[in-house]
């Protein structure tokens, strides 16, 4: 499959990922609600979500890591918040941050994070809000 046509946009106003059966919401909690937020705060963010059913759906919650990185791609060019360069596909809202949250915690209670700008995992405090953002996904029930 030709990597530039894996996401289609739906009239519902989500992105499937046609590769692994996935809904994403086209923006990130920062181009929502205009603030950062830590990982503690994301649950907020989740609950609204789902509460206005996004797309017409309620079970929106916080990519694994695996469906982060999923995400990133050399050949996606698109730009961040700062005009800078992110290799995500355009599919998605431009404007958004460049540090995504994942769900997966490591042994000593630190959250991973992916750099959309380099690919780049690393984890870090659920403390840290500091241009820290969340972008939500759904399986897609067959």
């Amino acid at each position: 499959m030709d990597p530039l046509e894996r996401f289609k946009d739906n009239p519902s106003g989500i992105i499937t990922d046609t590769l692994n059966n996935r809904h994403w919401l086209p923006k990130d909690s920062k181009q929502d609600l205009g603030r950062w937020q830590s990982w503690h705060d994301i649950s907020g963010y989740v609950r609204i979500m789902n509460q206005v059913y996004a797309g017409g759906h309620n079970d929106w919650r916080l990519p694994t890591l695996e469906e982060a990185q999923s995400l990133y791609g050399e050949a996606y060019v698109h730009t961040d918040f700062e005009g800078q360069e992110i290799h995500i596909h355009s599919a998605f809202v431009r404007g958004c941050a460049y540090l995504m949250w994942t769900s997966d915690v490591n042994e000593s209670g630190q959250t991973a994070r992916l750099n959309l700008r380099e690919g780049v995992v690393d984890y870090v405090d659920k403390d840290t809000s500091d241009l820290m953002a969340a972008r939500l996904v759904r399986k897609i029930r067959e």
